[in-house]
């Protein structure tokens, strides 16, 4: 699967790692909505392919997404900005099952920074920072980001980075828990690509159902979500890869997967 050099979504393969790299570098990648809708068409198919088993997004350079580019949405009245879809776009990122792992350089802010906190996995390069800016423009994160930004730094950092301003650099990321790795310059991509691999030589049914479950417990008290874990445990227990998982261990080789 690949695009044309010129789209503003680019997409390759490699093996079962399907690759978007988003791609209008002289706006800094801010994510537009005809960026957005080939995302996640993109998304959807790869989501579909029993080919893919992981995906890998990233920027460039200079930027990840330095925000949302809301186009002629700057001017719209408030029925017909809510009624737009923008923001749903990115609703339909996070309705993905597959493993979506981040890769970060440079500039992850506004809307890229919402989308960045919708991936399952995150790593960057030293050159990373992330913030949300909208307060300063007189308007507030509208695609979960005060939703999302809280539940993975926690409040008070989350309202100093909505309400002040603050933006994180590399470690700080790491730190906090916004990041799982940091790379050297030049080597992000090549990192998020070796992590999606690694899911990919994985049960598929099992990576699947595994990513529901950790996603659950965000939306579920404990209780209700070790019982959603348990359930998903129990149902692996039919699959085709379950049982090759466990003929593969005591016959000490790797498994071959088949996604059944």
């Amino acid at each position: 699967m690949n695009a044309e050099a010129n789209s503003v979504v680019r997409v390759t393969q490699s093996g079962h790692v399907g690759h978007i790299t988003l791609n209008r570098p002289e706006k800094r990648n801010a994510l537009s909505r005809e960026m957005l809708e080939r995302l996640v068409a993109t998304l959807r198919a790869f989501d579909g392919d029993p080919d893919i088993r992981s995906v890998v997004i990233s920027g460039d350079a200079r930027a990840f997404a330095a925000g949302a580019d809301i186009g002629t949405l700057a001017e719209a009245g408030p029925v017909e900005l809510y009624g737009s879809g923008f923001s749903e776009l990115w609703d339909e990122v996070a309705t993905i099952s597959k493993p979506l792992v981040a890769a970060v350089s440079g500039y992850a802010l506004g809307g890229g920074l919402e989308l960045v906190l919708i991936c399952d996995i995150v790593v960057c390069d030293e050159s990373a920072v992330f913030g949300m800016p909208e307060a300063a423009i007189g308007t507030v994160p509208g695609a979960g980001g005060t939703q999302r930004l809280v539940r993975v730094v926690g409040k008070t950092l989350a309202m100093e980075m909505i309400l002040a301003g603050r933006r994180l650099n590399a470690s700080e990321a790491l730190a906090r828990g916004l990041v799982s790795t940091v790379t050297a310059a030049g080597q992000v991509e090549a990192q998020a690509l070796a992590i999606a691999d690694k899911i990919a030589t994985n049960g598929p049914v099992a990576v699947k159902l595994a990513k529901q479950a950790v996603l659950q417990s965000y939306e579920t008290p404990l209780t209700a979500g070790v019982r959603f874990e348990r359930s998903l445990s129990a149902l692996l227990a039919a699959s085709e890869d379950r049982a090759e998982g466990m003929r593969a261990f005591g016959e000490k080789r790797k498994p071959v997967f088949t996604g059944r």
